[in-house]
């Protein structure tokens, strides 16, 4: 029952909103990451192939041979791609079998599929090239293989896709972990709740942490109940005062009703027997009118009977009362003068 209570919790449904809204924002990045660092080596790749054709073409024809050999010589990887061609189409140098289809000879870097030979055969290879019209009427075609800059963005796509699982899963356990414990502390204050409201008015929230929310929360709720107990015992004071005042008139009256109904002899004593209970009646009924007007006047609900007091005018027969009295007595007279 706790492990379903557990799984269907609030908190453990938004730890994998959030966990799924962090994948996906992972993802993203990789993706982000995976087309900038694939851009970038194609255009650093772009760049190179830009500075050696016009380090080729800027030598002469005798040792332009000689230079596409070398650098074709210098690639074991079989990633770089030259081809020299005469006017008529006709290979002249490098290792390009021949002219790709729609080739551009803008001086642009364009994309396309070409046949490779070399010492280890026949290749067909997805290349970027530049191809230049040379002063002499020849041909020079200058690529690099882009499978090798897919390859390096596979490897980091790859690399932060692995890592992606870990941190996932690490989320995840936080996020449970963290669902956990609220729920130990939910649980623990429900218990606590439950103890108040059985009657122990002395039990307390119970407090971690200063700077954390529950204890903040625990805090307030523990002067709000403070308070409450503080209340009640004074209710309870207030109800045995209540008491004993309702006590002495009505004890009053039943001892007089049981004297009177013991020793009456005429109807004259019984009616004075009957006139003393009624007048303790009274006493206990003005107590309770007493209390609850009280509680009308603080719930707002007697205030119609209200009105002005003109207190300059009762100050002023207060003061003639003691001026009169102090008169007559010389000790009050003296007690005034001292004020």
């Amino acid at each position: 029952m706790q492990l379903a209570e557990f799984t269907n919790s609030t908190t453990l449904r938004r730890t994998f909103l959030v966990a799924g809204i962090f994948a996906a924002l992972v993802v993203a990045l990789l993706g982000f990451v995976y087309l900038k660092t694939k851009g970038d080596l194609t255009m650093r790749s772009d760049h190179v192939i830009a500075s050696q054709i016009d380090a080729f073409a800027a030598l002469s024809p005798e040792r332009r041979l000689d230079a596409i050999n070398d650098h074709l010589k210098q690639d074991p990887r079989r990633a770089q791609l030259a081809g020299l061609f005469g006017s008529n189409g006709r290979r002249i140098a490098g290792n390009l079998k021949n002219l790709p289809a729609d080739l551009k000879t803008d001086n642009a870097v364009q994309r396309a599929v070409v046949d490779r030979v070399d010492e280890s055969g026949g290749q067909k290879q997805a290349v970027r090239l530049i191809a230049r019209s040379l002063p002499n009427g020849d041909l020079l075609v200058i690529g690099r293989n882009v499978d090798e800059v897919g390859e390096i963005a596979r490897v980091v796509g790859q690399a932060l896709a692995l890592g992606l699982v870990p941190a996932l899963l690490f989320s995840l356990a936080v996020g449970v972990a963290l669902s956990a414990y609220a729920r130990k502390r939910i649980v623990e204050v429900n218990e606590r709740v439950q103890r108040i409201v059985a009657g122990n008015l002395h039990e307390r929230l119970p407090r971690w942490n200063a700077d954390d929310p529950f204890s903040k929360l625990a805090m307030i709720v523990n002067g709000m109940l403070d308070e409450m107990e503080t209340l009640i015992h004074s209710l309870a004071g207030v109800g045995n005062d209540i008491a004993h005042d309702l006590r002495t008139p009505l004890t009053r009256a039943r001892l007089t009703l049981e004297r009177g109904r013991t020793s009456a002899t005429t109807l004259e004593h019984l009616q004075m027997v009957a006139d003393k209970t009624i007048e303790g009646i009274d006493q206990s009924l003005s107590i309770v009118t007493a209390i609850l007007r009280l509680a009308e006047i603080e719930k707002s609900q007697r205030s119609a009977n209200f009105g002005k007091v003109a207190l300059a005018d009762l100050v002023r027969e207060v003061g003639d009362i003691v001026r009169l009295h102090s008169r007559r007595s010389p000790r009050l007279r003296s007690v005034v003068r001292l004020r």
